[in-house]
């Protein structure tokens, strides 16, 4: 079996940083993600994770190509937050930088000196994905990436890597190289979320969604290969979508949803 890529319509590069923007919540000012790491715009962390969490190398070039520049308190405040994460206090972390919060008036939130608008977030993550890129491409080969480029697949697996590069793990590259889109598909869905957390399921949700468990035209072979992992990994299905706030009815819906894809014989 083979994974047959979805390809795109229209620009890829469009598509792409769209689907990052819904996924990650563009924000307009300097935040504090769920890690209390400051972070910018479209998921841009302004702190390393290493040891005293120092300033992310080549920030200032990062910054100055979209015409931003910080000032000494900008630097103070992300060095105390460095400190702060490197202490263990996350919660004394977001304190000193606010979380985004949903419908926020980022005006009275924003403790730095500066805004981005959509367009220079737009420009700062065209730098930055080009590492991200580098990673897939260690990660599954240029081989593979080469026969996913322009994909919708190719998509959710960006969106992965930028969410968190271990997300690309040894699981979900062993099945995307043995081509068993069905396991990917799992590993996306029910193997990227270590915390169960509801709000990040909903994303891992989107992207397993995106992917698709079968081909556009799948074979009684493929559509057999779904069948069986429904079946094999029911139980674990379950207990992982309760663990993840599901009630009972959104989790018969999901096996519902998941039981009429393995009897299609063409997906839309």
């Amino acid at each position: 079996m083979a994974i047959v890529p979805h390809k795109v319509d229209g620009s890829y590069d469009e598509a792409l940083f769209e689907f990052i923007a819904e996924s990650e919540g563009f924000v307009p000012r300097v935040y504090s993600d769920h890690l209390g790491i400051p972070t910018l715009g479209l998921g841009y962390a302004m702190l390393t994770k290493a040891a005293n969490w120092p300033l992310r190398p080549g920030m200032d070039a990062d910054l100055s190509a979209i015409g931003v520049v910080l000032n000494e308190p900008d630097l103070a405040l992300l060095r105390a937050a460095g400190r702060t994460l490197a202490r263990g206090a996350v919660d004394e972390a977001k304190a000193l930088i606010a979380p985004w919060q949903p419908g926020e008036d980022s005006a009275s939130l924003n403790a730095f000196s500066f805004f981005i608008t959509r367009e220079q977030g737009r420009a700062l993550f065209e730098k930055i994905r080009p590492g991200y890129e580098a990673i897939l491409e260690r990660k599954l080969g240029s081989e593979l990436l080469a026969d996913l480029a322009g994909s919708q697949e190719l998509k959710v697996l960006f969106s992965l890597a930028y969410n968190n590069p271990d997300l690309i793990g040894r699981k979900l590259t062993a099945a995307m190289k043995e081509g068993a889109r069905e396991k990917a598909w799992y590993e996306i869905r029910f193997g990227s979320n270590r915390n169960r957390h509801r709000g990040l399921q909903n994303r891992r949700d989107a992207e397993a969604e995106t992917f698709g468990t079968l081909n556009a035209n799948p074979t009684d072979a493929e559509r057999q290969a779904l069948r069986t992992l429904i079946e094999a990994r029911r139980a674990d299905m379950s207990a992982y979508l309760a663990e993840t706030g599901r009630t009972s009815d959104e989790i018969e819906g999901v096996f519902a949803a998941l039981e009429e894809d393995a009897r299609r014989t063409r997906l839309a």
